[in-house]
């Protein structure tokens, strides 16, 4: 078997820093030049290193998310919005400056469907303005997180949000569905 030039390169490799790899100039590789057991031999041995793609998450999959998540508090809603607790959310959902609250960071660990920090704070302006019944941070989360004894998350509640024009937004909306 006639070893290819690409697998001439694959024998001296080394293991580079990510700043390395990040600086290295890349070529495209030709199907002659592609030797699949040099490859597999440097992906094995941890020489190996791929370019990762941002896995971006559609706007209809968050409003999904969001609107689930947001159903588990349902039962909190007070009798005045008990009717319009769904139209008021698509709402919030349909405000460009909103949903962007909602959107995941690119670098975000812990949810990475939709920003569970800015919705929970959403939630908590709502309590403030008579949407949900004034409960605990701790019942609303025992509803929201389940599977947590106590989630990061329960202290956004009573945090608000940061932009204040966006806060007065959220007030707005709720406004218009005040009875």
């Amino acid at each position: 078997m006639r070893e290819s030039p690409l697998g001439r390169k694959l024998q001296h490799l080394r293991l580079l820093t990510k700043l390395e790899v990040m600086k290295k100039n890349f070529r495209q590789v030709s199907p002659e030049d592609f030797d699949v057991e040099k490859l597999l031999a440097a992906a094995r041995e941890g020489r190996l290193y791929v370019e990762e793609h941002e896995k971006g998450v559609s706007e209809e999959e968050i409003k999904k998310e969001v609107r689930a998540y947001v159903a588990r508090v349902k039962a909190f809603v007070t009798k005045d919005f008990r009717q319009s607790a769904d139209a008021l959310w698509e709402q919030l959902l349909a405000c460009d400056e909103l949903f962007e609250l909602m959107k995941p960071s690119p670098k975000a660990r812990l949810c990475r469907t939709f920003n569970k920090y800015n919705v929970v704070s959403m939630i908590g302006v709502q309590r403030e303005k008579g949407v949900y019944e004034p409960y605990s941070d701790r019942k609303f989360d025992a509803l929201l997180e389940p599977d947590v004894a106590e989630s990061p998350y329960r202290r956004y509640l009573g945090a608000g949000i940061e932009k204040y024009a966006l806060l007065v937004k959220i007030r707005q909306i709720v406004g218009q569905f005040r009875l």
